[in-house]
């Protein structure tokens, strides 16, 4: 960001007095502009055994297998954008949601919160966001294919807590 949003005026990189990180400050009113981690929230709809994954459609890392998620929009609980996530990307209603686990990629800003989940209605689907939908059991999961570390990190608990 190079203009103050409260002023316009041209941002500069410091250290605020009393704290210890850098961050962009306005020299003329004294704004600063905190940038915080963006929140991701999905499911990991289990039936059977089997948990449900996606082939993703869209970049990044298009074709790799993923849980549906994406980030978390203002004015939506967490249960509500994962539940909206599955939606979105397999035409699923999800009921029932546990907290399955919190998962961070300091290295790109993001926190990921996922929820084990019941499909109560409708059949996976592709979509403009999923390539194809697929049940894995423990012992079939794509390792090497996996979109992100989080879905592998999330993808590990599950598989643990299954034994």
């Amino acid at each position: 960001m190079a203009y103050c949003v409260q002023c316009g005026g041209k941002m500069e990189e410091r250290i605020p007095d009393g704290d210890e990180r850098s961050r962009l400050v306005c020299p003329d009113c004294g704004h600063i502009t905190y940038e915080n981690p963006k929140l991701v929230v999905g499911t990991l709809p289990v039936v059977a055994g089997k948990v449900l994954l996606l082939r993703r459609a869209i970049e990044p890392r298009y074709g790799t297998w993923s849980y549906p998620g994406g980030f978390l929009e203002m004015g939506e609980t967490i249960e509500e954008g994962a539940s909206r996530e599955s939606r979105e990307e397999l035409g699923i209603e999800v009921g029932k949601l546990r907290l399955h686990g919190i998962y961070d990629r300091p290295s790109v800003g993001i926190v990921t919160i996922i929820y084990l989940a019941e499909i109560v209605r409708g059949e996976p689907a592709p979509s403009s966001e999923a390539l194809e939908a697929r049940y894995f059991g423990p012992e079939e999961i794509p390792w090497n294919e996996l979109a992100f570390p989080t879905t592998a990190r999330a993808l590990v608990d599950w598989v643990s807590s299954t034994r």
